[in-house]
């Protein structure tokens, strides 16, 4: 992989190493799927759903996307959506709903360095 993109990926907390060994050092294949996470709608489910209050449907797509970003090594991103699907599945709404601004700026970051290096 050139220099520039794994540096914007790593910068955006995507540990690109993990990645690759995830993917058999198969960087086609780690790209791809990469690529595949911008069409996911798991994000979009899980701000939907806390913004209307629907606890259930909250961890469901938190609990999916926390799988997907670790499959990924997404590392910040994973971090932050395990701490939130850990309240969820105490029943601690309001503290997971709390992590939704930290998520999204993650998820933002994450998005724009994969929508630049592909």
């Amino acid at each position: 992989m050139e220099d520039h993109k794994k540096k914007q990926l790593t910068q955006a907390g995507i540990h690109v190493d993990d990645g690759l060994s995830r993917f058999m050092e198969n960087e086609g294949l780690f790209l791809k799927f990469l690529g595949k996470f911008l069409q996911d709608t798991n994000y979009e489910g899980l701000v939907q759903a806390v913004e209307k209050g629907d606890v259930q449907a909250a961890f469901r797509f938190s609990h999916t996307l926390k799988g997907v970003c670790g499959n990924l090594s997404m590392n910040e991103l994973y971090t932050l959506i395990s701490s939130q699907t850990e309240y969820f599945r105490e029943g601690n709404f309001q503290k997971g709903a709390a992590m939704m601004e930290k998520i999204s700026a993650a998820y933002e970051r994450v998005r724009k360095a994969i929508e630049e290096t592909l």
